[in-house]
């Protein structure tokens, strides 16, 4: 009984937090257990580009190590991990099982930070993941990870989007952007990495589109792009 006051205490006090911050942060990024999105998803890298799907859905909270998390499970059966903070909500962490080896990555990213306006900024630290270069027999060859530090803002709380689910008005968008030099070996050598990202949020909805690009200076490995649009939710 006590566990369970306990838990109706996190979340309430949850709620005041995306209260207090003017439109709730729920409205643009639901984590209700249930929820459902699919996405199309176009995916390019130095091999081409490829189109997918890609499925986000909402499971019940959990509580680990005495923290309460939102969870969410991604199509390849991994498993995200988000809190509400005073700042925003936070991407905490992510497992994933490979061959019933299971581990648990540290994030640590803000999806978005308050107050959910024009001109919020924020910085943060993501990972470049679409810089690969494949080769037979369909073996990577290389794959740069990265870390990036990137400056964050909400730009804009009107845009209209259309995507194959429809046409969703008042949309936050919010723009992402930053580089990092870095050392990527023998077969890129040093290089500055530049990642962008763009992502609109519909009241309401959640994730709408979503358009990440990455790019370096050396020609072996010069560029990626991963784009995704929502195709149904419920």
């Amino acid at each position: 009984m006590k566990s369970a006051t306990v838990f109706a205490a996190f979340f309430l006090f949850c709620l005041c937090l995306l209260s207090a911050c003017g439109q709730s942060a729920n409205d643009y990024f639901p984590l209700d257990a249930g929820k459902y999105w699919r996405y199309q998803m176009t995916y390019q890298t130095m091999d081409g580009t490829f189109k997918g799907v890609y499925a986000v859905e909402n499971l019940p909270p959990q509580k680990i190590d005495d923290q309460e998390y939102y969870v969410r499970q991604l199509l390849d059966g991994s498993f995200n991990y988000l809190q509400i903070d005073d700042k925003g909500i936070l991407l905490k962490g992510r497992e994933k099982t490979i061959d019933l080896d299971t581990k648990f990555t540290d994030v640590k990213q803000y999806i978005f930070q308050f107050p959910l306006q024009v001109g919020t900024v924020w910085e943060d630290t993501v990972l470049s993941k679409v810089l690969i270069k494949t080769g037979p027999p369909q073996k990577t060859e290389f794959h740069i990870v990265a870390k990036v530090p990137v400056s964050a803002k909400i730009e804009s709380m009107t845009d209209s989007v259309d995507v194959p689910a429809g046409t969703f008005e008042n949309c936050m968008r919010v723009v992402m952007s930053g580089n990092a030099f870095i050392d990527a070996g023998n077969y890129v050598g040093k290089t500055i990495v530049r990642l962008s990202e763009t992502n609109w949020y519909a009241p309401g909805v959640g994730l709408v589109k979503s358009v990440r690009k990455e790019s370096t200076k050396h020609r072996a490995l010069d560029k990626g792009e991963i784009t995704l649009v929502l195709e149904s939710y419920r």
